[in-house]
């Protein structure tokens, strides 16, 4: 796969990434083997987009990835784009499914590599981002490399946001607090990504619940935040994240509650975050994670969601149930200030009738 495929791009695409694969640097081989590196391209329908992220895989001109495609039977020109490179795909199929969370679940079932990660068929993946990933990824002590992402809007000429990279907080409660995902340049551990795997419960936020799952189980130890610019993402009209963004909140707070409930947290703050979610044709079942990290890693977490129910339950006359979640939050942590001790004198002190005026 070191041999490019015919290009036949624009003039002005000539003159940037992935049409000139003499802009990528001299490779920096690691010591050792060179590590598989696996690549799902979930896809429907942006056949305009498509043979740039094609071209940004094979363009890294590294030895050893494989690249699944699985598209939901697009009726634009993806299939012609997907057979042009045919030679260089590894496996790729056409059918419909159930959205891009059952796509990248059908593509896992196809890597046989040792790192791998989803990349949309409207993103792209950096120059050098693949000799990047088997320079920095030891995966004897790591199982996720979180790089840097460059946003763009339509051209990779226009770029919006500059470097942006998800961090670490001083415990995993404090990650969950930023709620904070940077799927394109987050890249696992084949094996733990497996294990996870991807919940079809959610269609816009399937990469956070991922990455909450795996902080639940793993904390945060074996994580690695590198500087390497491993990926483009692209804002347009027809992508989820603008056309759609309004939705995001909602898959939010289902995972939030999958948090708290497998946390074991009281009714009442689960109650708080449940009024948030709007059911619609497909009712919300919660799902119980696994955590196996030690309860203090996610006092702050619980603190903020129970600080936030006290305040909707206060806004909506449920003042038993805020005087609870106020103890939740003092138990894990609140401080006694002012603004604390005018909801305790709110919930505690005036008499109810007068908080009902």
């Amino acid at each position: 796969m070191s041999d490019l495929a015919p290009m036949s791009p624009t003039p002005a695409e000539k003159t940037q990434w992935p049409w000139r694969a003499g802009e990528l640097p001299a490779p920096v081989l690691p010591d050792g083997p060179l590590p598989l590196i696996s690549i799902i391209t979930p896809s429907y329908n942006q056949g305009q987009y498509l043979e740039e992220t094609i071209r940004s895989v094979i363009a890294q001109n590294y030895p050893r990835y494989e690249l699944i495609i699985i598209d939901a039977g697009s009726t634009d020109n993806t299939l012609d784009v997907i057979r042009k490179y045919e030679p260089w795909i590894t496996y790729w199929v056409s059918e419909k499914d159930r959205g891009q969370s059952h796509a990248i679940q059908k593509g896992l079932a196809q890597v046989t590599g040792d790192i791998v990660n989803w990349i949309n068929s409207d993103d792209l993946l950096a120059p050098g981002a693949f000799y990047s990933l088997a320079r920095e990824f030891d995966l004897t002590r790591y199982d996720v490399l979180c790089g840097r992402c460059d946003y763009f809007l339509g051209d990779i000429s226009q770029l919006d946001t500059r470097g942006m990279r998800m961090g670490l907080e001083a415990t995993v409660g404090d990650t969950l607090n930023r709620h904070q995902i940077n799927q394109p340049s987050t890249f696992f551990k084949a094996s733990v990504f497996r294990q996870l795997g991807v919940d079809e419960q959610f269609r816009y936020t399937m990469d956070l619940d991922l990455w909450f799952r795996y902080l639940l189980q793993a904390g945060q130890s074996r994580v690695l935040l590198s500087e390497s610019m491993l990926t483009y993402f692209r804002l347009h009209e027809a992508s989820k994240t603008v056309a759609e963004g309004s939705h995001f909140e909602q898959d939010i707070q289902r995972v939030f509650y999958n948090v708290l409930y497998s946390a074991n947290q009281p009714p009442m703050l689960l109650d708080a975050v449940r009024q948030l979610i709007v059911e619609k044709a497909t009712p919300f079942v919660p799902t119980r994670y696994p955590v196996q990290i030690p309860a203090q890693e996610l006092t702050a977490f619980v603190r903020h969601q129970a600080w936030l129910a006290v305040h909707r339950h206060s806004a909506a006359g449920r003042y038993a149930a805020a005087q609870a979640c106020l103890a939740v939050a003092r138990q894990h942590g609140l401080p006694l200030n002012w603004v604390v001790l005018k909801q305790l004198l709110r919930l505690y002190v005036l008499p109810q009738g007068l908080l009902r005026r």
